[in-house]
């Protein structure tokens, strides 16, 4: 029998929580690691997959899971098909309320709607409402779409204050903030530890897609010259692409393509410096547990979650998203510890029981 960390009586007895797949993205993993803990409060948790393809299925091992296609791919068609699928695999449940973890589904439940799906859905606010690369009349049209499509949503969550208010001047609707749970209960801040320096190892992860822009970390190895490692963990479509860049920049010898890794902790640890090259980001879960492994970090303006995180100086630098100013400001953090009593007030807000608390909180309000 399952342990049960606290039994709860709430309204949300019964969540459903949809998921395309099990990719190893940000967003997956942060909701796997939420049902989770909201099954072992005593919730009873179905996950409603598209298909259950994907590094993370492992994480979900214990909890429920019906799958509508082993073939599905990631297209808009198939996003659409799994939708309006969707639409009758939740009927059939009849949760009390179903949630959605990230804007990736906006689509999957815009066809749901359509389907039938009449109960209440919580949804999180992965990527910012905003997009800086886009001019004004295409976000204005972005905006007006998002808006529409999520206007029959129970709630919204955002990840942070600062996206909460964001999204609150775009859609004109409350936003409610809940912190990502990055962290275990037993986290403590780390003490203070000597870094890599034969070579300096630096650390970028994420999948391998356009908005990381990881070809940006390997031009910042290349400005960063002899002596430096980049340590590359992750994967995605744009491996061979990136893996051909490094070659052309005459890197490939100083960077590691790991792949897909289960627990960054260890090469957080090790590294000189952690560094996010992001074009932009929701809230960049990678910082946080950076800097709960000790590390400093040096980050791109990727969001307007990023001055939040990066609070004290000891933590690391924002700079542009150039390689020259990337690599200077890597050097300039060589041999900085962060300080663990601000990381500790900074970061004790995403400690798994918490933010889990946090959505049952919300998802007990909205239930029907």
């Amino acid at each position: 029998m399952r342990r049960r960390l606290t039994e709860t009586t709430g309204r949300a007895r019964h969540i459903a929580l949809v998921l395309h797949d099990f990719s190893g993205g940000g967003s997956e993993r942060i909701a796997i690691r939420l049902a989770t803990r909201w099954a072992a409060t005593g919730r009873r948790v179905t996950l409603v997959a598209g298909t259950e393809a994907g590094v993370a299925r492992g994480l979900a091992d214990g909890l429920a899971v019906v799958a509508f296609d082993a073939a599905l791919t990631r297209s808009i068609p198939d996003r659409l098909r799994f939708g309006r699928a969707a639409a009758g695999m939740i009927a059939a449940l009849a949760p009390d309320v179903v949630v959605s973890p990230g804007n990736w589904h906006v689509p999957a439940f815009a066809a749901a709607r359509i389907a039938g799906l009449r109960l209440p859905v919580v949804a999180k606010i992965s990527n910012p409402v905003r997009f800086i690369e886009r001019g004004p009349p295409f976000q204005r049209v972005q905006n007006a779409a998002f808006a529409r499509a999520t206007a029959h949503y129970a709630a919204l969550v955002a990840m942070s204050p600062a996206l909460a208010v964001e999204a609150e001047a775009v859609l004109r609707r409350p936003v409610a903030t809940i912190a990502e749970p990055n962290l275990p209960d037993d986290w403590v801040p780390p003490l203070p530890t000597a870094r890599s320096t034969d070579p300096h190892r630096i650390v970028a992860a994420g999948r391998m897609m356009p908005q990381k822009d990881f070809g940006l970390a390997l031009a910042t190895l290349g400005a960063l010259g002899a002596g430096w490692h980049l340590d590359l963990l992750g994967d995605g479509r744009e491996r061979a692409a990136l893996v051909a860049r490094a070659d052309a920049l005459g890197v490939s010898e100083r960077v590691t393509f790991h792949g897909h890794v289960a627990d960054t902790a260890p090469y957080l640890r090790a590294a000189t410096a952690f560094l996010c090259s992001s074009r932009y980001e929701g809230y960049p879960a990678v910082l946080i547990e950076a800097l709960a492994a000790g590390t400093p970090v040096v980050t791109t303006p990727c969001s307007p979650a990023v001055p939040e995180i990066m609070s004290d100086a000891s933590f690391g630098a924002v700079v542009p998203p150039d390689p020259a100013a990337l690599a200077a400001a890597v050097r300039a953090v060589t041999g900085r510890v962060p300080d663990p009593a601000l990381i500790a007030a900074r970061l004790d807000q995403h400690r798994i029981g918490a933010s889990a608390t946090a959505w049952l909180a919300l998802l007990d309000r909205v239930a029907r």
